[in-house]
């Protein structure tokens, strides 16, 4: 029985779980006799990666600047970067795959391939590994290995970046952005109904990611000033925020305003909504994509989403707003002439979205298990170990 191994991230952002998500789904459906385990890669190591990853949510939002530097850094000291992690997570690793025995390791998080490979190295363990790029662009080459088996890249903007890093072209497989079968509707239709906007109201739903910002309460201010407008707000687990937002906005609450906090039924708040106005997140992003939901991206986090704004601007995929205070402007021109930019932004996601790019990367990580491999666990793997 061929059995693969994942190594994410659960504390970093909501990104890299929901792309496990989407393949775990995949796999159920189309290979139900594979065996696959999720492991968070930060918990193999020191208390030192374990606390990074628990605090890498508020220190890119508190410090973005710092995060940013950090985050370029990462590509020119790539190999300290990876002899660090390695030297880390070695033997919980080792123990890992004592005991689940994977036929592939595919590694959603860019601090676990080179590194990885680096400890199946020095174990003289022959394991395949994949590298599944989870940014869009702004790629650090921590995620090129030439050792890698393969190196999957979600956008024309990935590969050139592994191009450059070295890799061939054989290693690269250009799939698509992976996300969850719910947000992978074959049959949308190619332009959103626009009818009850143009009489009544537009609906708006704010994002803000996982760990909320007050930069949602801003725009909400800027928003309801327009008695045409309004808003759904998922302001994430950020109770405090949630608080604020109930007691600054309460004259609007139950007539205009929706607030919720962290929720699972994000889809249905999409399909509800006109109009996104979000972080340039790659995963809500591309989930919105797929569902041909025009969006306003009003900002990304320093280092790997810094470029995402203008991803969203040369595909057409929406728009990108520096100043909150357009924001009223942009919109009402969104809204002109029956709502005609609205629906070409529409009919791009249509043409550019690829929802079968989770079924595509889970294909290939089938093939990949079920091909025989020269893995030896006993004795290399008993004397790593002991080393």
């Amino acid at each position: 029985m061929s059995r693969i191994l994942f190594i994410s991230s659960e504390h970093t952002g909501c990104g890299h779980k929901s792309i496990t998500e989407a393949l775990s789904k995949q796999l159920r459906l189309l290979s139900p006799d594979i065996q696959f385990t999720v492991i968070d890669g930060f918990d193999l190591g020191s208390r030192i990666l374990r606390s990074s990853s628990r605090g890498y949510d508020s220190f890119a939002v508190k410090f973005p600047a710092l995060w940013g530097l950090i985050y370029r850094l990462s590509s020119p000291f790539k190999q300290l970067v990876n002899w660090f992690v390695a030297h880390n997570i070695r033997k919980s690793l080792l123990e890992k795959i004592d005991a689940f025995h994977p036929d592939v390791i595919v590694s959603v998080h860019n601090l676990f391939i080179g590194s990885v490979i680096n400890v199946l190295d020095r174990a003289h363990l022959s394991i395949p590994v994949i590298s599944l790029i989870a940014d869009l662009d702004n790629v650090t080459s921590l995620w090129a290995d030439k050792r890698a088996k393969y190196i999957i890249c979600p956008s024309d903007e990935a590969e050139q970046r592994m191009l450059k890093a070295g890799m061939s072209q054989d290693q690269l497989f250009h799939t698509g952005f992976p996300t969850r079968s719910d947000f992978c509707d074959l049959k949308l239709p190619k332009k959103p109904d626009l009818r009850h906007m143009r009489k009544n109201f537009i609906s708006i739903l704010l994002m803000s990611g996982s760990q909320g910002s007050t930069q949602v309460l801003k725009i909400a201010k800027i928003l309801l000033s327009d008695e045409k407008i309004h808003l759904t707000i998922i302001a994430g687990h950020n109770t405090a925020l949630i608080k604020l937002m109930e007691s600054t906005l309460s004259p609007y609450i139950g007539k205009r305003v929706t607030i919720y906090g962290f929720i699972k039924e994000v889809k249905a708040r999409m399909m509800e909504a006109d109009l996104l106005i979000m972080r340039a997140s790659p995963n809500v992003l591309m989930e919105a994509v797929n569902l041909c939901k025009p969006v306003i991206v009003t900002g990304a986090l320093r280092g790997q989403e810094a470029k995402n704004p203008h991803f969203v601007l040369k595909h057409r995929l929406g728009l990108y707003c520096k100043d909150l205070r357009q924001l009223p402007t942009m919109i009402s021109a969104l809204l002109e002439n029956d709502g005609e930019q609205l629906l070409q932004i529409a009919q791009n996601q249509y043409e550019f979205k690829k929802p079968e790019s989770a079924r595509k990367i889970t294909e290939l990580l089938i093939q990949t298990a079920k091909e025989p491999n020269a893995l030896k666990i006993s004795q290399s793997l008993e004397h790593s170990l002991t080393d």
